[in-house]
C-alpha cells in the first residue's frame, strides 16, 4: 500500500505528538512488507534531513516537502479551509494519515489521530488560542477521516460522546513505551527522590505535587522533587512557586531535559508521580514504569487504563492523598518493590511495533472502506 503520513511533527516537535510521530514512523517503516510510505513535511530541510537520518532500515520511505512552513501550512488549509488537495503537492497515494488532530483536504481515504480531548473537558487549563483552534479544526477532521484512531480507550469513550458522528469509525490503539538499551544503572541509597515529567502547564498539576511536599517531608525531611519538563502555556505562576521552592532547597528544576538527562533522572528517582487533572494516553507513565521506577499517578480514566494494577493512585485534587501515596512507597520497601515489578511487566504490554501493527490495520480498513 502506498500510504502517506503527515511528518511535520515529527520533524519539529520534541514530546508529545512529536515523539508518537516519530516511534510510530520508525515502527511502521520496520514492518514487515513492502508499504510505500510518503512522509509530507512542512518542516525545513535540515529537520526534514535529520527525521530521514533517524529512522531505521526497513520499508520505502520518500519525503515531500510541502511548500509552505508549519504556520503557513496550517493556516492555508484548516483556517483559510483553501480547497488544495495534499496529493497535488505529493503525488498520489492510497491512504493518508495525521497524526495530529487534523488532516488536509484529499480526494483519498485519511486516518485522523485523536489524542486528547483537553481542548473540550479541560479548556480552562489550555493556550486560548490553541482551546479555540482545536475546537474548530477536530469536528472537521472527525467528519473527513474514514477512521478515527484515539491512543486510549478513555479517549474513543470521550470522543464518541462529544461527536456521535464519529463513533463507528473509532478505533483505540495505545501508545508504546521504549524500553532503554542502556540506562544508568539505579541508585536510589541516598535521600529519597521523587521525580515527575511533564511541560509545566496547568493541566499537569504541579502545584497540588508541590504543596503535597510538606507533608511528606515531615516523615522524610530529607525527601527532594524533581520537576523534569519544558516550560509550556499558562505556567508563570507554577514557574514562579517552583522557582520559590527551589531557592528554599527542597525542589530541584531541569528544564527541556533530553532523553539523556532523563534516564538519569530516573535512574536515581525513588518514585514517580503523575498527578494530571487530564490525560489522553500518560507516557511518563509507562516510560517510568520501563526504568523500574514505581508509579503515583492520580486516579483518572486515562491514566488508569495505562497504569493498570502497577500504579498507585491519588486524588489529583488532594495533596494529603498525592503524599500518602508518596510515602506508603517510601516508608514500605516491600510494596515499593511488588510496584516495581508490576510496572516493569505493565510497559512491557505496550510496544511501539504493536502500535505499528494496529495502525497499518486501520490503514487497510480506511482503504477498504470501512471500519
Amino acid at each position: 500500500m502506498r500510504i502517506a503520513v503527515d511528518a511535520t511533527p515529527a520533524a519539529v516537535q520534541n514530546a508529545g505528538v512529536g515523539r508518537y510521530t516519530r516511534e510510530l514512523l520508525a515502527a511502521l517503516v520496520g514492518l514487515p512488507g513492502d508499504d510505500q510510505y510518503i512522509l509530507a513535511s512542512a518542516a525545513a530541510d535540515g529537520e526534514n534531513q535529520q527525521l530521514l537520518r533517524a529512522l531505521p532500515p526497513g520499508q520505502f520511505r520518500d519525503l515531500r516537502r510541502l511548500p509552505l512552513n508549519p504556520r503557513l501550512t496550517t493556516a492555508a488549509w484548516q483556517r483559510l479551509r483553501l480547497p488544495l488537495n495534499v496529493e497535488s503537492l505529493i503525488g498520489d497515494f492510497e491512504v493518508f494519515h495525521g497524526p495530529d488532530f487534523v488532516v488536509p483536504p484529499s480526494r483519498r481515504p485519511r486516518v485522523v489521530t485523536i489524542h486528547d480531548l483537553s481542548f473540550l473537558l479541560t479548556p480552562q487549563f489550555g493556550d486560548p488560542r490553541l482551546v479555540r483552534y482545536l475546537t474548530a479544526v477536530v469536528p472537521r477532521a472527525l467528519d473527513a477521516a474514514t477512521i478515527v484512531v484515539s491512543v486510549s480507550a478513555a479517549v474513543a469513550a470521550e470522543v464518541a460522546n462529544a461527536y456521535s458522528t464519529a463513533r463507528d469509525k473509532l478505533i483505540a490503539i495505545p501508545n508504546g513505551v521504549r524500553f532503554p538499551q542502556n540506562s544508568p544503572k539505579r541508585n536510589t541509597d541516598s535521600r529519597p527522590s521523587i521525580l515527575t515529567v511533564g511541560t509545566v502547564e496547568p493541566r499537569k498539576n504541579h502545584s497540588t505535587l508541590i504543596d503535597a511536599l510538606p507533608i511528606v517531608r515531615a516523615t522524610h525531611p530529607d525527601a527532594i522533587l524533581t520537576i523534569a519538563g519544558r516550560v509550556g502555556w499558562q505556567s508563570d505562576e507554577i514557574a514562579a512557586q517552583i522557582r520559590a521552592a527551589e531557592a528554599s532547597g527542597v525542589v530541584h528544576f531541569v528544564e527541556s531535559p533530553n532523553d539523556a538527562d532523563l534516564d538519569a533522572l530516573y535512574a536515581s528517582a525513588s518514585v514517580a508521580v503523575f498527578p494530571s487533572y487530564y490525560e489522553g494516553f500518560g507516557l511518563p507513565v509507562l516510560e517510568a514504569m520501563a526504568r523500574g521506577v514505581p508509579v503515583v499517578s492520580s486516579n483518572i480514566a486515562s491514566l488508569r487504563e495505562t497504569g493498570g494494577a502497577a500504579a498507585c493512585y491519588a486524588d489529583p485534587t488532594d495533596p494529603e492523598s498525592v503524599a500518602y501515596a508518596i510515602v506508603r512507597l517510601l516508608d514500605d520497601r516491600a510494596l515499593r518493590e511488588r510496584h516495581v515489578t508490576l510496572g516493569i511487566a505493565q510497559a512491557a504490554q505496550f510496544s511501539w511495533h504493536e502500535t505499528a501493527r494496529r495502525t497499518r490495520r486501520a490503514y487497510s480498513l480506511a482503504k477498504e472502506g470501512k471500519r
